[in-house]
């Protein structure tokens, strides 16, 4: 089988979705994954998406790690939470070490660990591939070289062994490249990889659809259905409708509808991106039919306007988020939950920049409760250890429990979708409450 056709197989998402309900899962990796980005975002995504379930997501990336250090803290790290679902992410340092040494034995430590992880009858297996080595800035060095050729003999090895034990791959590799060279296509400056290793936070949301679209997770975009006739709006799916007379402002509350997940840009610059995963997540698109074509409308998410569109647009389609900003990035001090309370802006955007926060805190706090920040504190009072340790697990399953009690609450607040006619807007038509 040739490459190509290997890496078509594996970009084909499992006829099984991996993530269900009481999941618990772990992502294992190196300093890639303990950034806490691209697997938070993984987490944002299917919270949202399934706020009905309970779940777990433990971050075990450990900066500098390779395989074999991987394969060493197992049993600590990652069986002792007894997942059902493992993230594996390896590679990056695994290529820079000296041929012949243990660390360099990539092939060799992912099959033990894959092989363990079997053993220990965990559900579902999802690797990631290694993400480039960008050689773009500055002059490389033969070392530089070589890491990129090692690159490439992994790549070839993931894709081989992930086929042949049929668990599904995210070719991050593939994503992230595409990404860089639309980026630098399309002019823009900014680099997306700033010290040729770490993919930046962009990079992180192109990882994540990427991730999501490998295990079936259900990456097309949110539609929304309205029909106007005898004098009332109704959405499809649901019973009720709302009473309009076509010149007053239209408030339908969409609360309930599957989640859009804006990542990491405003709409137009994920386009730049060439991950149709990523832009189809973000998109949320309504239509509307039983309007006057000709007439215009100002449409507002929340309180955002989307922008002005005749009633022919509308019935074609239009997509609530466009104007919609990024998830709102967490403070150097502190994740600021206010966006959780947010009256102003879109509803949608808000949901997600909340999540995301209240998924930096929890990870804040796994991060101060490692074992191996612990392990090495003085027995002075026989016990204490063992109370700390069980005060841990408490305070975790506490904080598991409390962000799925809120997204529950975030998602059933109103989700306001207003249609105005342009001539009231412009009027200054006052807006009342939601119907």
């Amino acid at each position: 089988m040739t490459s190509l056709a290997l890496a078509l197989l594996l970009s084909a998402a499992p006829a099984d979705p991996v993530f269900r309900d009481g999941d618990r899962v772990v992502f294992l990796g190196d300093s890639i994954t303990v950034l806490h980005t691209w697997t938070r975002l993984v987490e944002v995504a299917v919270r949202l998406r399934h706020p009905e379930w309970t779940l777990t997501f433990i971050n075990a990336g450990i900066g500098g790690n390779t395989a074999e250090d991987g394969l060493a803290r197992l049993d600590v790290d990652v069986l002792s939470h007894e997942p059902t679902v493992v993230f594996l992410n390896f590679g990056m340092n695994d290529a820079s070490f000296p041929e012949g040494s243990s660390g360099a034995a990539f092939e060799k430590n992912m099959t033990a660990l894959l092989q363990a992880l079997a053993s220990a009858q965990v559900r579902r297996v999802v690797w990631l591939d290694t993400t480039p080595y960008d050689t773009s800035v500055g002059t490389g060095n033969q070392l530089n070289r070589r890491r990129v050729a090692r690159i490439a003999e992994l790549l070839e090895f993931t894709k081989k062994t992930a086929a042949e034990r049929n668990l599904p791959l995210v070719l991050a590799n593939d994503a992230v490249t595409r990404a860089i060279a639309s980026w630098k296509a399309a002019k823009r400056t900014e680099n997306l990889i700033p010290d040729r290793i770490h993919p930046g936070p962009i990079l992180h949301g192109v990882m994540a659809a990427e991730a999501l679209a490998a295990t079936g997770f259900d990456v097309t975009p949110a539609r929304v259905k309205v029909t106007v006739k005898d004098g009332a709006a109704r959405v499809e799916g649901r019973d009720a409708g709302v009473a309009w007379d076509g010149e007053a402002p239209l408030r339908l509350d969409l609360a309930g509808v599957k989640a859009p997940l804006p990542f990491v840009l405003p709409l137009a610059d994920a386009k730049l991106l060439d991950s149709k995963s990523l832009v189809s997540l973000a998109s949320l698109t309504v239509s509307v039919a039983g309007l006057a074509p000709k007439r215009r409308y100002v449409v507002r998410a929340g309180t955002l306007e989307v922008g002005r569109f005749t009633g022919a647009q509308l019935s074609a389609g239009v997509d609530l988020m466009q104007t919609a900003p990024p998830r709102v990035a967490p403070g150097p001090e502190r994740a600021d939950l206010a966006i959780c309370d947010a009256t102003t802006g879109n509803p949608w955007a808000n949901d997600v920049s909340c999540l995301f926060n209240l998924l930096f805190g929890k990870d804040q706090l796994r991060i101060t409760m490692r074992h191996e920040k612990t392990r090495g504190l003085p027995d002075a009072v026989p016990g204490y250890l063992e109370r700390l340790s069980s005060l841990q697990r408490e305070w975790l399953v506490a904080v598991e429990a409390d962000v799925h009690t809120r997204v529950r609450a975030v998602l059933a607040r109103p989700h306001e979708l207003v249609f105005e006619p342009e001539a009231a807007a412009d009027a200054g038509v006052t807006r009342g409450a939601l119907p």
